[in-house]
């Protein structure tokens, strides 16, 4: 029987995978960037939170201070500090170093989960850990060497804050707080930093596929709610390498969609990726 926990973080890798497949269709198919695109999906995604917000004011009421402050480190992490290092990683790092390094998301979130959260590293964990991140290789980089630049320590310092803002944290507010408010705290708090960091950095545009851009931000609601869901029943390394499945999800639905086509030996790395992220479901890690 599945459980609840493989459940949630699955279905979460797969709207996460869905979300990066509109976000490819919108910037390939029009002239918008990233950060118009950013600015969209909040606006988009501000009545659905609000609505939200609202139908839980009388436990927006009980939140506790520290429990406030957490939040809102949440919020500024993910919606901010995550996507000014994505920027410049972006900007000065090659597209396949950052497809792959971003995947050092893993081992960052088992180490700050063990120190912060006392979770154990086991032997399985380590080698589990490891066939993810040699399959994520493979996938990712085609079999080719990877070549390191400066530029990827931008890559690096953003798989660092997704691992302290959105696993580290999102376990400890989990821990205390129902996952639905703490994605509603997670919006709120990011709405802001993030919405002028869109205009700022000249995305005050309006697109021209506001259908795609409303069902991306659909998409990114339905990722949220079901991220916290995953915290609330999994760990935080359980979580972070379950969703190694998202990769693998965005290249079959790229298939059709974008025309992009998968090389045997990556098909080998999707093998590991999904054997080995299945195999942390069964071995309970």
């Amino acid at each position: 029987m599945i459980s609840k926990r493989f459940f949630y973080t699955v279905s979460a890798a797969f709207f996460w995978a869905v979300g990066i497949v509109l976000t490819r269709i919108i910037l390939k198919s029009s002239e918008v960037g990233t950060y118009t695109l950013l600015l969209w999906v909040s606006i988009f995604s501000l009545p659905f939170w609000t609505y939200l917000l609202f139908t839980k004011r009388k436990e927006v009421k009980k939140l506790e201070r520290k429990q406030i402050v957490l939040l809102a480190c949440m919020g500024l992490i993910s919606s901010f500090l995550v996507n000014v290092a994505e920027f410049f990683a972006l900007t000065y790092s090659p597209a396949v170093n950052f497809s792959f390094l971003i995947r050092m998301v893993i081992p960052f979130t088992i180490i700050l989960a063990y120190l912060l959260l006392g979770e154990k590293i086991t032997r399985k964990k380590i080698i589990l850990a490891t066939l993810l991140l040699v399959g994520s290789y493979i996938f990712t980089t085609r079999g080719q060497v990877l070549v390191l630049t400066k530029g990827d320590v931008f890559t690096l310092i953003e798989a660092l804050f997704i691992a302290f803002g959105n696993n580290i944290l999102g376990q400890w507010a989990t821990n205390t707080i129902h996952p639905s408010m703490a994605a509603i705290g997670t919006f709120f708090f990011g709405f802001l930093p993030i919405t002028l960091l869109s205009i700022f950095m000249g995305g005050a545009m309006v697109p021209s596929q506001l259908g795609l851009v409303f069902l991306l931000a659909l998409s990114i609601i339905i990722l949220t709610l079901l991220r916290f869901q995953a915290y609330k029943h999994g760990n935080a390394s359980y979580v972070t390498m379950v969703f190694s499945f998202t990769p693998v999800f965005v290249s079959f639905m790229a298939i059709p969609l974008l025309g992009e086509t998968l090389l045997p030996i990556q098909i080998v790395g999707g093998v590991l990726i999904v054997g080995a992220a299945v195999l942390v479901e069964a071995l309970k890690i």
